[in-house]
């Protein structure tokens, strides 16, 4: 399968330059590498042959492979949230906000297959503080889009029996692209987003 994966940012402070590339470098090798062969399946050592370390090197960057899982998920989809926040909290039409906020969040997704792909498959594997932050951060994203719709169906502008459960429809959705999605394909993240913006909104209009 054919991704695309940004660096996941590296931790600041205590860093040099050349330590907080390295440590980007092995974030996005983690986020391939589990991807393609599973977080269980996966071994430090197999993360350190990728960025041409020694396996004791590697612990100069990380304490452990749960470690590396976690710093992949603070770095999985970063921003976006808050992206999500500001429009939902714009006035005007919830239509117009609905096929926004699913634009930006199928953009997110294209552009950190990798990150995502763990995200969603891998998500119960972390350490219980960590899963906690995550189930947190799921819920607070569905209600952003739940909200929206639900502001949508009072002004009369959409129609669905639950905003739940159309908002973990639409989340979901967006969430498959990474299983599918071909970068050199013949749609562009732009047109993907736009693609399934139109379907969101039209799957809750009635």
């Amino acid at each position: 399968m054919t991704t695309t994966s940004r660096a996941v940012p590296p931790t600041r402070g205590g860093r040099n330059g050349r330590d907080s590339t390295r440590e980007g470098e092995i974030l996005t090798a983690a986020a391939r590498i589990f991807r393609e062969k599973g977080y269980h399946g996966t071994s430090v050592q197999d993360i350190a042959e990728a960025v041409g370390l020694l396996k004791g090197s590697l612990y100069h960057y990380i304490r452990s492979k749960e470690q590396l899982l976690a710093r992949l998920f603070e770095g999985s989809l970063a921003g976006t949230i808050d992206e999500l926040e500001s429009i939902a909290a714009r006035s005007g039409s919830p239509t117009d906000r609905l096929r926004d906020m699913v634009r930006v969040y199928v953009m997110s997704v294209t552009a950190n297959l990798d990150a995502v792909g763990i995200y969603l498959r891998e998500w119960r594997s972390l350490p219980a503080p960590e899963l906690a932050r995550v189930r947190a951060r799921r819920r607070a994203m569905r209600r952003l889009f739940e909200d929206v719709i639900a502001e949508g169906i009072k002004r009369r502008e959409l129609s669905v029996a639950d905003p739940k459960i159309a908002a973990l429809a639409i989340i979901g959705m967006c969430n498959w692209t990474y299983e599918w999605y071909r970068p050199r394909g013949r749609l562009t993240p732009t047109a993907l987003a736009d693609e399934l913006a139109d379907r969101a909104v039209a799957s809750v209009s009635g």
